[in-house]
């Protein structure tokens, strides 16, 4: 049973079936993001990572690339933006406005 077990791997590998893919390259640059209110949540491409005062001074590592920023807190206005990421890490200040009473 092993052994026809073996050929049948064999078999799959010789007809042709694609290698695994390849992990992707970790990522060269990053996002820091200052501001006010410090527990206010960053969103990075629609994915919510948690409060902004985690990614100071520890970067967001990121690929390369343009990416969707929302920072928002509850009782304050939303900010939206484009962030641009090279090889090196990116830092931006967001200080949001209090809605007012």
């Amino acid at each position: 049973m092993r052994t026809f077990a073996a050929l049948g791997i064999a078999g799959l590998v010789a007809a042709g079936c694609p290698a695994p893919p390849e992990a992707p390259a970790p990522p060269t640059g990053g996002l820091i993001v200052e501001g006010t209110p410090p527990d206010a949540n960053l969103t990075v491409n629609e994915q919510l990572l948690g409060p902004i005062r985690m990614f100071n001074p520890t970067p967001m590592p990121l690929q390369p690339g343009t990416w969707r920023v929302e920072v928002s807190a509850p009782g304050w206005f939303p900010w939206y933006g484009e962030v641009e990421v090279g090889t090196e890490v990116v830092t931006i200040r967001v200080d949001l406005r209090p809605v007012p009473p």
